[in-house]
């Protein structure tokens, strides 16, 4: 569980300091799907990099369990990061000169894994994307959304506890952005991730079961009922992770735009 208590950000330019965060208070539960919106500078991105520990805010904490990520020595919060937080960025930050699968490997080198079981969990965890017959391309030799399923993979591949997204379909047309969301919701209902993401898309916000709306540094919660709804329905599907995905894109085609288009 994350705890967010009184998180200040501050940066300075020049002679100007700007709060980009203001005493952020919020809790988010093992398990839950949280989006976060709002407009450009309201502060988003920098409240991803606190709940992930990229950054660490000037006032304030953010526990994750009983770990305070404002103030853990740097070697243990990287340690954490590496084992407990997966991160998908939108411009899939893959290496070009690794194929896909050896771009899903780099998240288990810190761990201290064998390259044998890198090599075997990076090729399952491209499988469970649908990429099981591209392990050796190139991200050049993939379109945009299958390299996001190559970023995807590397984020799942540790097994983490929490998948954090920053704009994960920003850079990509509509009905693979559907693809993608349709994939990372039933991953979640899958493994019982804690999904948090941050979007511009109002169609991505409407699909969460709780929105943090920010700006100016500040943010407003709002449970949505229908999509908390379809959350607890879509999470008690049995299903194999690919399942999952599929099932959970039948359902995003259906309430987004009614019946099968977008297939």
């Amino acid at each position: 569980m994350y705890r967010l208590t009184g998180v200040t950000k501050r940066y300075t330019r020049g002679k100007e300091t700007v709060e980009a965060l203001r005493g952020v208070d919020l809790t988010i539960e093992d398990g839950d799907q949280l989006v976060i919106q709002g407009p450009t500078g309201g502060g988003k991105s920098t409240l991803l990099q606190m709940i992930g520990g990229l950054d660490r805010p000037s006032e304030g904490s953010v526990m994750l369990d009983d770990v305070d990520l404002a103030r853990v020595s740097e070697t243990k919060l990287t340690r954490l990061r590496a084992e407990k937080i997966g991160i998908i960025f939108q411009s899939f930050n893959l290496i070009p000169t690794l194929t896909a699968q050896e771009n899903v490997e780099t998240a288990l080198v810190p761990l201290g894994i064998k390259p044998a079981d890198r090599r075997e969990r990076a090729a399952e965890a491209l499988r469970s994307v649908g990429l099981g017959e591209r392990l050796t391309h190139a991200p050049s030799e993939l379109s945009g959304g299958q390299q996001q399923r190559v970023a995807i993979a590397r984020a799942l591949v540790k097994k983490p506890k929490v998948l954090l997204a920053d704009e994960p379909t920003g850079n990509l047309d509509e009905g693979t952005r559907d693809d993608i969301m349709a994939l990372l919701e039933g991953l979640w209902h899958e493994y019982g991730l804690t999904f948090i993401m941050v979007t511009h898309d109002s169609s991505i916000a409407r699909r969460a079961p709780r929105l943090a709306t920010i700006k100016a540094g500040q943010i407003t919660l709002t449970e949505q009922g229908d999509a908390r709804r379809y959350a607890q329905q879509a999470a008690g599907h049995d299903a194999q992770p690919q399942q999952a995905a599929e099932y959970g894109r039948q359902q995003y085609v259906q309430q987004q735009y009614g019946g099968g288009q977008g297939y």
